[in-house]
């Protein structure tokens, strides 16, 4: 027998609930263990998505605000860093971390 079937056989011995989705990655089915879903053939844990009919405008309005704030942070947070840098190569990476923090907040306005 397989190391996945056994583990199957496992998680539902201690209790674990199959579900109708599957894998991502393998297509075999998910186990929900507790409050986290198991792929028991790649041994790990697989989050599951909600489609965007699923999640209320609302919530997508919120994370996209979210999402916006903490890439704004970071941009002041990397702009502080290279006012104090001295040194070429740091600066080279601060700069084209600051360069990747401008592109996904240019992509994230585009998509609010």
């Amino acid at each position: 027998m397989s190391e996945d079937i056994k583990r199957m056989a496992d998680y539902l011995r201690k209790g674990a609930t199959m579900l109708s989705e599957s894998c991502p990655e393998c297509n075999s089915p998910l186990f929900k263990i507790h409050e986290d879903v198991w792929c028991p053939k790649c041994n790990k844990r697989v989050v599951i998505v909600k489609s965007e009919e699923e999640v209320p405008k609302e919530s997508t309005t919120i994370i996209l605000s979210n999402i916006d704030e903490v890439i704004l942070n970071k941009i002041h947070e990397t702009i502080a860093q290279i006012k104090i840098e001295k040194d070429p190569d740091r600066l080279q990476k601060l700069g084209n971390l600051l360069s990747t923090w401008l592109e996904a907040l240019e992509k994230l306005r585009k998509i609010k």
